[in-house]
């Protein structure tokens, strides 16, 4: 007797834990339900249907939204995508945007508190709709509140990416077979994807993305997914710098390690001396390190550049090794290329071409590595992308930023008549 009564307590003692999970569970669920209800939102021809509505919640799991973009109108209409009012625990929050008909695809990108943009300059033709998955993924026990936000492009006309789209034809092709083919002529500004969104980059021997900016002349490469602007400095800073010095007891992978670099230690000190003082233009932006093996044996490392920008020419602004995020940084061999350099053969007929200069410049991106050193893309004093530069050289320094997207400017682009930041 007295066991069959100690059984049928520990049965109802579980009845009760089980009918008590199951509340918690329909309370969670209530609770969830009841903020996410379906909303639809008419904005300016735009008809935006949030499935969940539009508040984002995250804590401590993955998490994936769903909404629409229906474009009414019988205009193209240019979008963003970001997120306000963001209330987070994490400095990076790592999110996936996917459109169905794959206009973007944005796996696994940073987004910090200082640029809300997901995903900007967004086209959507008349009567065509969009349709997206967000997905906010756990990272160090994340929380994460925000209502996302969906418009029409801003339409300031002195914003620095409307004043360069403004200024320019936009192409959606280049004249010249991007890293297989050197660009001497003008071939302007042309789109492309990256880890944002949409973005336009310049080709060739470009003569109107000329910016001066705290007391330097710059040059644009492109407009960034997210409505920033990537700047590179027109001339050499005033030292030359190695990855790492003769070190053969480091091993690859902390020579791998660019923040731990001679050279960016070199970039920290000159954004010290020559940009703090602006850094309210600037964003700390992500920087793609290159650094995933393509082909391994036991001596040897090929990185997957080696390959995209010398035999595939597979070349993009989608970085698929680690990242970095920073004020100041290098262009990638990539970014090079689409540029207008090559490995097959010099150019001194593109906007990233030096003249007057001993030694070639550093670029972010490695070749190959041995069991002792990591080899570089440089671009040599004579506009060619060299694959194969050991990182203990000293070579000349192109600083990179980011300017942040409200940022109002004046000026043409000419050499005569740089844009410069309105205050």
């Amino acid at each position: 007797m007295a066991s069959k009564y100690k059984i049928g307590l520990f049965l109802n003692g579980l009845c009760l834990i089980l009918c008590f999970c199951i509340l918690v569970s329909f309370l969670k669920y209530k609770k969830e339900f009841e903020t996410s209800t379906p909303l639809v939102i008419v904005d300016s021809g735009l008809s935006i249907n949030y499935m969940q509505g539009k508040n984002i919640k995250v804590t401590n799991h993955t998490k994936t939204y769903s909404f629409s973009v229906t474009n009414n109108t019988e205009e193209t209409i240019f979008y963003h995508i970001s997120l306000e009012n963001i209330q987070s625990n994490q400095e990076e929050i790592t999110y996936d945007l996917k459109e169905k008909n794959n206009k973007l695809n944005i796996t696994k990108n940073d987004f910090s508190k200082d640029n809300q943009y997901l995903a900007n300059f967004i086209e959507i033709k008349a009567s065509e709709t969009h349709s997206y998955k967000l997905t906010i993924h756990e990272k160090n026990k994340l929380s994460l509140n925000a209502e996302m936000a969906i418009g029409i492009q801003e339409s300031q006309e002195d914003y620095f990416a409307n004043a360069i789209l403004n200024n320019n034809e936009i192409k959606k092709t280049p004249q010249t077979k991007v890293g297989e083919q050197i660009a001497t002529t003008n071939e302007g500004l042309i789109e492309a994807k990256d880890d944002h969104g949409i973005s336009y980059y310049f080709r060739g021997n470009v003569d109107n993305n000329y910016v001066s900016f705290a007391g330097l002349t710059w040059r644009i490469t492109k407009i960034n997914g997210d409505g920033s602007i990537k700047l590179v400095l027109n001339d050499y800073i005033n030292t030359t710098a190695n990855f790492y010095n003769g070190e053969e007891e480091k091993a690859v992978e902390e020579k791998l390690n660019f923040t731990r670099a001679n050279l960016n230690k070199s970039l920290e000190d000159w954004y010290q001396l020559k940009l703090k003082e602006y850094e309210k233009y600037l964003i700390s932006h992500k920087y793609c390190v290159g650094d995933t093996i393509e082909t391994e044996t036991e001596d040897s490392k090929e990185y997957t550049s080696k390959n995209h920008l010398a035999r595939d020419y597979a070349i993009e602004f989608i970085c698929t090794s680690s990242s970095y995020s920073s004020r100041i940084g290098l262009l990638t061999a990539e970014e090079v290329a689409l540029a207008g350099g090559s490995v097959n053969e010099k150019n001194t007929d593109y906007f990233l071409y030096t003249p007057g200069k001993e030694t070639g410049w550093w670029t972010l991106t490695p070749s190959s590595s041995d069991n002792t050193n990591v080899f570089y893309f440089e671009v040599n004093n004579n506009g060619k992308l060299q694959k194969e530069s050991l990182g203990s050289y000293f070579r000349g320094l192109k600083p990179v930023i980011n300017l942040i997207k409200k940022t109002a400017v004046e000026g043409t682009g000419t050499s005569a008549d740089p844009y410069r930041i309105k205050e």
